[in-house]
């Protein structure tokens, strides 16, 4: 493992070249910032690259501009976007958003944030969700080691590997902040895979011992708590899906069995041939749902919507006895939405047998007889309860796909009622092949999906 790690180093980390290029950029433009005329007190370079425990090639400068309490939420952005235009101004950029709009883009091949913050004397005690940010710098620049911020390159990559990295809502992964995190706290890579293969759900890590185990389980009621040292009411970790919190404890076990580069760089994935992709379409039961993609929406934004969605007709899709086998989402973040769903069956019969309560529970009897006031055959008794047959409203998902886009578009958010409105289009075998043919992202999307399979194994 040692020679490995050595190896997978050799291509993370970044030559002292790159590394003063980013803080020389970093400095220019802390020095423009500091020299406008402004509302700004302040002005902080955090985030990964700031504290040296980025991947070679992830060239990200985040510029904190932070602002007094007194100021009013209203003056705040609208400040925080004035001087964020400022500094892009010859560059290309575009306003973004998380909890409030924040200006980003490329400056000399340098991917920037210039983000507005309050300056605050209690991480606990933020008026924005960024507040945080600069007690992480600090903290974290206090008490990293020379050599543990090589040990986060290390896990940093093994995550990016096996697909459990970003704080994007998209991937629902492991946030680098979390990165650290553990490194601080298991010392180095080695010894963190080894206790994430021992995850277990309610897993507690409290750097600073802010609070008992069973409390905090208690309080965040997640699968991982990661209790932030500057903030003992957030958990680092509450983004991290229950999927990736899975994944994430198998990879670690699987690589301690067998290291192999492959968990750090793996094969790229090679979109199956169209007649093969045909055939396995041919043995499942997959429809989809195609919708647009609103006009203008942030990804950052609009990716949480995409899952609710999809998460909202899998729900719907059961409660119409379409059972379904698994679920996923894709989108281009430009033009469509896509919806797949592989259910036992597209097709049901028209009646299906409804099993009550026994007999002997009368009031549960009474609601079930008085839901199915016209049955098809029954009410009658089998094994002490009661049973009757009903007609199902519908039969086939591909009419309840069609049916159900167009009565949920009144109950959407604005973005996404936007997409549905735009478009909405049942999925078969041929829509898919056209979509597979037409769009290289979608071809790799849909072979990780068809095959099913963990990269790491």
């Amino acid at each position: 493992m040692k020679e490995l790690l050595k190896q997978v180093l050799e291509r993370v980390v970044p030559s002292a070249e790159e590394k003063k290029s980013e803080a020389e950029l970093a400095k220019k433009i802390m020095q423009q910032i500091k020299g406008m005329e402004g509302k700004h007190i302040d002005v902080v370079w955090a985030g990964s690259s700031a504290r040296d425990t980025h991947l070679k090639g992830d060239r990200d400068l985040d510029i904190f501009v932070l602002f007094p309490q007194k100021l009013s939420r209203e003056e705040f952005e609208k400040e925080g976007l004035r001087i964020g235009k400022q500094v892009f101004k010859g560059h290309e950029w575009e306003e973004a958003y998380s909890e409030h709009p924040y200006v980003r883009g490329m400056i000399y091949g340098f991917e920037v944030e210039i983000v507005p913050s309050y300056k605050i004397s209690d991480a606990s005690k933020k008026m924005s969700s960024v507040d945080r940010s600069v007690f992480h710098q600090r903290y974290l620049k206090k008490r990293l080691s020379e050599k543990q911020k090589n040990e986060i390159r290390l896990l940093r990559q093994f995550l990016k590997g096996i697909d459990a990295y970003g704080a994007e809502i998209k991937t629902g992964s492991v946030p680098g902040y979390v990165v650290e995190l553990l490194i601080l706290k298991y010392k180095t890579f080695a010894n963190a895979i080894k206790a994430i293969a021992k995850f277990s759900f309610g897993q507690v890590i409290d750097i600073e011992n802010h609070l008992q185990k069973k409390e905090a389980r208690e309080k965040f009621q997640k699968h991982l708590v990661i209790i932030d040292p500057v903030d003992k009411n957030r958990n680092v970790a509450a983004a991290l899906s229950v999927e990736q919190f899975n994944r994430l404890v198998a990879a670690a076990n699987a690589f301690l069995k067998k290291p192999s580069m492959k968990f750090f760089f793996p094969e790229r994935i090679t979109p199956l041939p169209m007649q093969k992709v045909l055939e396995i379409l041919k043995k499942k039961e997959l429809i989809g749902l195609e919708i647009g993609y609103p006009k203008g929406a942030l990804a950052d934004v609009i990716w949480g919507e995409i899952k609710r969605l999809r998460e909202k007709i899998s729900k719907a899709l059961e409660v119409h006895d379409f059972k379904v086998d698994s679920s996923a989402e894709w989108t281009d973040e430009k033009n469509n939405i896509i919806f797949l769903f592989e259910l036992e069956s597209l097709q049901l019969q028209k009646a299906v047998k409804r099993i009550g309560p026994p007999v002997e529970m009368k009031e549960h009897s009474e609601k079930f007889l008085k839901a199915h006031k016209k049955p098809l055959s029954g009410p009658r008794i089998e094994k002490g309860r009661w049973v009757l047959e009903t007609e199902r409203e519908f039969t086939s998902a591909e009419k309840f796909l069609a049916g159900y886009a167009k009565k949920i578009v009144s109950q959407e958010k604005p973005d996404m009622k936007k997409a549905i409105q735009q478009k909405a289009v049942v999925l078969h075998e041929k829509n898919l092949e056209k979509l597979y043919k037409k769009s290289p992202e979608f071809q790799e999307f849909f072979t990780r999906y068809l095959r099913g399979k963990e990269g790491f194994l």
